[in-house]
């Protein structure tokens, strides 16, 4: 792709997404990459559970915990925001497994914080600093600030796209495990952002985030012989919906170019 294009797609998408965007992609069958504001840290939304995932089927990978292992769900567990468990019954018990996709594909809270507290918010972070992400933090469970100063989530375009890439070439988990976290993030439900504007088959392996005024979505876009890493961000919005079809349009216009370089290869 050519760096010009990229260039002028992600400014076209800043200025239709009513605020600030960033954007990151990397060719993970190649060595190319392309950066736009890549490296400014931001709030993370709920883009920062794809770690808290890795960390998961990272332990069940060492035999350190069996996914089939259950929890039971509490009322001290429930929060609101995204998700499903908080209408559900006190006592219900969930297997790892089961909290981790609906972490994923619905990105729900409670099953989330359920898993930072099994796992352990310090153990995630030395996650996070192994697989090699400066500016990511999990600062705090979700729904839950008791220190809105201090206590925060960050992360960055480029760190998550470089996660994702490393993911999809297997530097991070065995290949069975590869292999089924990469299933669950196909499964992904909001599909508004990155996939909207793409062809129906094609499959995306993603995460959303939303916060006030924030817009998110991280994933690996599987195209046939030129899958590509690709993170963008969006802050400050005016208009959160414009955003997210902000997100999309890029995605289309890199999906394009992509598409272009895998036919000519």
């Amino acid at each position: 792709m050519n760096d010009a294009f990229f260039l002028e797609a992600c400014r076209a998408a800043e200025a239709a997404s009513s605020g600030a965007f960033a954007c990151h992609v990397i060719d993970v069958g190649g060595k190319q990459e392309w950066a736009y504001q890549s490296d400014l840290q931001r709030p993370a939304a709920s883009i920062v559970k794809v770690p808290v995932l890795i960390e998961l089927f990272a332990r069940a990978d060492k035999g350190q915990l069996s996914l089939d292992g259950t929890l039971t769900l509490k009322a001290p567990d429930k929060v609101g925001g995204a998700g499903v468990l908080l209408e559900l019954h006190d006592g219900l018990p969930l297997t790892l497994r089961d909290l981790a996709i609906l972490m994923t594909v619905v990105s729900d809270n409670t099953a989330s914080n359920m898993l930072i507290d099994r796992l352990g918010m310090d153990a995630i972070n030395r996650r996070i600093e192994t697989i090699g992400m400066p500016q990511t933090v999990l600062g705090r469970k979700f729904m839950i600030d008791p220190n809105a100063l201090h206590a925060k989530n960050f992360t960055s375009a480029r760190d998550m796209a470089h996660m994702f890439a490393r993911l999809l070439r297997g530097e991070l988990l065995g290949p069975s495990a590869t292999e089924e976290v990469i299933g669950i993030l196909k499964r992904q439900q909001y599909r508004e952002k990155l996939p909207l504007l793409l062809p129906e088959d094609l499959p995306v392996a993603h995460k959303t985030g939303e916060i006030s005024g924030t817009r998110h979505d991280a994933g690996l876009v599987l195209l046939p012989g030129r899958p590509y890493a690709i993170c963008c961000m969006t802050w400050d919005l005016q208009d959160v919906l414009a955003g997210d079809r902000a997100i999309a349009e890029v995605s289309r216009a890199l999906h394009q170019q992509i598409s272009d370089l895998a036919a000519i290869a």
